[in-house]
C-alpha cells in the first residue's frame, strides 16, 4: 500500500523511473526508456509549434485589422504556452533523472542541448512572427522582407541542429538498448 501511495504522488517521469526500479531493470534500459519518453515529448513539442504557427497564420489573415483576431490569437498562444511549459517540465525531469542517477550523462547532455536549442527556437519564432507581420504591413519595404527571410534562415539552422541532436539521441538509445 505504501508503494502504491508513493507511486500515485509521482510525476510521470518519476513514475516510469519508479516502475523500472521495481523490476531491477538495468541502468542502460532505464536510460533508454527515459530517452524514448523524451522523444515522445519532443514530438508533442513539434506539434505544439505547428499549432502556434497555425494561430499566427489565422491572426495574419485579419491584416490590417489585427484587433479583430487578437483575442482568438491570444487564447491560442496561451493554450500552446501551457503545452510548452508542461512538456518542458517533463523533459527537465528526464534530463535531471538521467544526470542524477548516473544513468547516462551523455543522454542528459544531449537532451539539455535540445532544450537550449528549443528555447532559442521559441524566441526566434516570435521574432519571425513579428517580422512577417511587419513585412505584410509594409509590402514595398524590401528591408522588412529581408529581415523576415533572415530570421527564417536562422530558424532553419536551429531546426537542423535540433534534428541532428535528436538523431544522435536515437542512435545512443539503440546503442545502449538495442531492439530485440
Amino acid at each position: 500500500l505504501l508503494a502504491k501511495t508513493a507511486n500515485h504522488c509521482l510525476a510521470p517521469v518519476q513514475k516510469i523511473y519508479w516502475l523500472l526500479s521495481q523490476f531491477q531493470i538495468s541502468n542502460q534500459t532505464m536510460a533508454a526508456t527515459l530517452a524514448r519518453s523524451f522523444l515522445t515529448l519532443q514530438e508533442e513539442r513539434t506539434r505544439a509549434f505547428h499549432e502556434l504557427e497555425q494561430h499566427h497564420k489565422i491572426f495574419l489573415c485579419h491584416a490590417p485589422h489585427y484587433e479583430e483576431g487578437f483575442e482568438d490569437f491570444k487564447r491560442g498562444v496561451s493554450g500552446v504556452t501551457e503545452k510548452f511549459q508542461k512538456i518542458s517540465k517533463e523533459i527537465i525531469q528526464i534530463k535531471e533523472t538521467l544526470a542524477q542517477d548516473d544513468l547516462d550523462t551523455k543522454l542528459s547532455e544531449m537532451i539539455a542541448r535540445v532544450q537550449d536549442l528549443e528555447e532559442k527556437k521559441l524566441g526566434t519564432v516570435v521574432d519571425h512572427q513579428l517580422a512577417r507581420q511587419q513585412a505584410l504591413d509594409n509590402p514595398g519595404d524590401d528591408l522588412c522582407q529581408k529581415n523576415a527571410d533572415l530570421i527564417r534562415a536562422g530558424l532553419n539552422t536551429l531546426a537542423e541542429d535540433i534534428t541532428e541532436t535528436i538523431t544522435d539521441i536515437r542512435y545512443q538509445v539503440v546503442e545502449i538498448d538495442p531492439p530485440a
